[in-house]
């Protein structure tokens, strides 16, 4: 959590420099990663090579940041490691949804939300250790240690990992291929062949195709009823996508990390613990939490079982909770309704019912909704297009809701605006988002 002051002191940073450096070339290079890996994941290399070169781009970022001595090196370090970051969210979820049985697939899909909360954790942790390391040696030697995984992961995903996922084998024409990987890869004996069905029921979809190509491109307003074929056609896809962008768009909004950065600094402050051992051993207490929620989540969430709907409403309704609960919170605190020890452990009770409620639904599920949702010719650039609008929100949010909450008696309002997103979240989700099985496809799946 100091690591900002660490960073504006070391390379003599503004406010305007701080803020493009920690917002527009961090959710940006998000944005740009994610949509020009969505528009190139079917025609270049598979799944797998672009998991490897998002890694390698992200290694260099890495390292460029870590040793950079001057802003220009660390904005374009930055930049790298956010295209990387962006490559592995989308190419992450796509992978796993077209490799992993039905039947495990929703504890497949929570794993990357374990690892992001393990390397939380372990982050915080490495600042308590160079706690008494001068600053500017310390964020510099917790971002060189991100490099270490980041080697082992690329290795693995380029020279050892054998197979790419059964749907691009198939989408290639290696059917035999990618029977092989189904059938490895399958929780029985009898899913492969239902999923070769599926995947040759769709692995020809193109909108283009959605009637006889040569009359779309020769008589199209000649058709009777062409435009409104083409869009029934399209509504099941239209309506994933949009679903998808709201589910996305929802994460950002509730923004538990955001919070976590902003909030526990001042609510330390306000209590007197001002010093950087304290600021990161609370950072490591939400993370241990946030990895024991999302582990329990894995274990007893049973997705095939309650399903991906039921647990998105849960997860929104105690994030509505927490969110409502710190904003009374804090505005008591704010106005001195309360005493300082009380609203302390009030708001760290709050702030673990946030991670909790996060960890088992609405942290790991709208990752896992589009590449179940959508169609196999058309899952990476749909996908690529709603993460690219969710982190264009994310940077109007972060570039104005700050503004609400800079001091403490102004945080509430941030609490407040959290509650909303997950109210109509909630509302939302009851009306439009679609139950899965557990398949790689679509329940009604474009013909």
């Amino acid at each position: 959590m100091r690591a900002t002051s660490s960073i504006i002191d070391d390379l003599d940073l503004s406010k305007n420099d701080l803020d493009l450096f920690t917002i527009c070339a961090n959710k940006g290079a998000y944005a740009l990663g994610a949509l020009v890996t969505g528009f190139t994941a079917n025609c270049l290399c598979g799944r797998r090579y672009f998991l490897g070169v998002g890694g390698a781009i992200y290694l260099v970022g890495a390292l460029l940041v870590a040793l950079s001595d001057n802003y220009g090196a660390s904005m374009f370090g930055r930049t790298m490691t956010g295209f990387g970051v962006g490559m592995g969210l989308l190419i992450g979820p796509i992978f796993i949804a077209e490799t992993a049985p039905s039947t495990t697939r929703g504890y497949h899909g929570t794993i990357p939300q374990v690892l992001m909360a393990a390397g939380t954790m372990s982050a915080y942790a490495v600042e308590s250790a160079l706690v008494w390391a001068p600053q500017h040696i310390a964020w510099r030697v917790t971002v060189g240690l991100t490099t270490l995984p980041t080697v082992a992961f690329v290795y693995y995903t380029l020279a050892r990992l054998a197979h790419d996922t059964p749907c691009w084998h198939m989408m290639c024409g290696q059917v035999s291929l990618a029977e092989e990987v189904m059938e490895r890869c399958g929780a029985d004996g009898t899913e492969p062949y239902h999923r070769r069905e599926q995947l040759q029921h769709v692995a020809g979809f193109a909108l283009h195709s959605i009637v006889d190509r040569r009359r779309v491109e020769l008589f199209p307003r000649r058709i009777p009823g062409f435009w409104s074929q083409a869009f029934e056609r399209c509504r099941p896809l239209i309506r994933d996508l949009f679903t998808t962008m709201g589910l996305l768009v929802a994460q950002e909004a509730t923004c538990e990390q955001l919070t976590l950065v902003r909030f526990v600094p001042l609510i330390l402050l306000r209590n007197g613990l001002t010093s950087r051992l304290w600021s990161a051993l609370g950072g490591v207490m939400l993370a241990v939490i946030k990895l024991l929620s999302t582990l329990a989540a894995m274990e007893a969430a049973g997705w095939s079982m309650a399903g991906r709907k039921r647990l998105l409403l849960v997860s929104f309704g105690v994030v509505g909770c927490a969110m409502g609960f710190l904003c009374g919170t804090s505005f008591a605190d704010s106005r001195e309704r309360i005493v300082g020890g009380t609203a302390f452990a009030l708001s760290c009770f709050g702030l673990v019912i946030l991670e909790a409620g996060m960890a088992f639904g609405l942290g790991p599920i709208p990752w896992m909704y589009g590449p179940e949702m959508f169609p196999l010719a058309v899952r990476a650039p749909s996908l690529g297009v709603c993460l690219a609008f969710r982190f264009a929100i994310g940077i109007l949010l972060e570039m104005t809701l700050p503004l609400l909450y800079s001091s403490f008696e102004r945080i509430w309002l941030r609490f407040l605006f959290g509650c909303g997103a997950a109210v109509v979240g909630f509302s939302l989700s009851c009306r439009f988002v679609r139950e899965t099985t557990g398949g790689v496809l679509a329940d009604d799946p474009v013909d």
